[in-house]
């Protein structure tokens, strides 16, 4: 009889795995992005922008992006806000990296997210086993924005957070997932993916090489039905395991 693969580390998806938002939150976020923005930018004479005219510029270089075929979650920070300026013919107001990591958590403090208490449990758990715990992430923040998040609210043991404006690659591609398992030193194989989404997190883990486990747990998070995730059945589609709480991960002899 085949015995189950033996997975070395695991990598957890963020949003609706880890963490989820109410319907509304989208929006003020891309609110606090604004604002922040403005306080980083400066006009051609110094002054500070209108809220009007920086939400343009965004709207300018979200679409440039798009264009080119990354978008905001494959860019990092730090080009955003420079190309905002460039769209302003404006200056920054502060040194460039500081902007960049202003813009980047802007929105975590005022409007945060809500934590699932399973996802500190499993952390936890992995850890006291030696297995190491990464997050890979669809995000325009940068992963120490993450981890500034994460650890001020008690959560450790996170290795590393793969967002994809700085990895410059987004889920599904398979090379981000590679890169999860480069960071924590071991083979694509021996890395076992944890998503809330079959396109996402199963079809790009699948496609690395990586172990797939869906996560329905916080389906009933999602802010709209056409947000809802649905899968095909798992057993016509290599048998990835289905599970509705993170606990379960620890039991399906998995690791």
């Amino acid at each position: 009889m085949a015995t189950a693969p033996t997975y070395r580390a695991v990598s957890v998806d963020l949003w609706f795995t880890a963490l989820y938002y109410p319907a509304e939150r989208e929006d003020q976020w891309q609110d606090d992005r604004v604002r922040s923005l403005a306080e980083i930018l400066r006009t051609p004479d110094g002054r500070r922008p209108e809220l009007s005219d920086v939400r343009s510029a965004f709207e300018v270089v979200r679409q440039r992006l798009e264009n080119r075929g990354s978008g905001t979650v494959a860019t990092d920070p730090g080009v955003v806000v420079a190309e905002c300026a460039g769209v302003l013919g404006g200056t920054l107001a502060l040194p460039a990296e500081e902007a960049a990591r202003i813009y980047s958590s802007a929105g975590l403090e005022a409007h945060p997210p809500s934590i699932n208490p399973e996802f500190p449990e499993l952390v936890q758990a992995l850890d006291q086993r030696g297995i190491p715990v990464v997050m890979i992430t669809n995000t325009a923040r940068r992963g120490e924005s993450w981890q500034r998040f994460f650890r001020q609210r008690g959560v450790s043991g996170i290795r590393h957070i793969l967002a994809s404006c700085e990895v410059g690659r987004a889920k599904p591609d398979p090379e981000i997932f590679r890169e999860a398992a480069r960071r924590v030193g071991v083979p694509v194989r021996e890395l076992l993916h944890v998503g809330d989404r079959w396109e996402l997190d199963v079809d790009g883990a699948c496609a690395a090489g990586c172990g797939a486990v869906l996560y329905r747990g916080l389906w009933t998070r999602y802010p709209s039905e056409e947000d809802s995730p649905s899968a095909p059945d798992p057993a016509s589609q290599g048998g990835v395991t289905v599970v509705d709480r993170l606990s379960e991960v620890l039991d399906r002899d998995l690791l």
